[in-house]
């Protein structure tokens, strides 16, 4: 029997501007691609044996009621502030921010790595 390799799915919402670029009643939300695939290349440069997922969450329909459960409930919730949602197994580890890619690793390898 071969040992799982351990799934990190990030979700995002692509980088849009509701009101239009330079509009004064509000700025962008989002993430931009280069944001992403920087925590994409740190996650499998420094956890080594891990898949990475990219999960685009403005197509809510198309997220799995089982797997995405606990994203869909923080996008219910919190809408796109939630955004990016970083989860193991399932398990969210980080949502919002933009979190910092060094305390991002941390979180990951606490989680992979601690004794259990």
């Amino acid at each position: 029997m071969t040992a799982s390799v351990p799934t990190i799915r990030v979700y995002y919402l692509p980088l849009t501007f509701p009101c239009g670029p330079n509009s004064g009643c509000c700025g962008p939300i989002g993430q931009t691609e280069e944001e992403i695939q920087s925590y994409v290349a740190a996650l499998r440069r420094e956890l080594g044996q891990v898949e990475v997922q990219i999960i685009d969450a403005s197509m809510v329909s198309q997220l799995d009621n089982q797997r995405d459960a606990a994203v869909l409930r923080l996008l219910r919730s919190f809408g796109a502030n939630a955004l990016p949602i970083f989860a193991l197994d399932g398990e969210v580890v980080s949502m919002g921010g933009p979190p910092s890619v060094e305390g991002l690793v941390e979180l990951f390898k606490h989680k992979l790595f601690a004794p259990k």
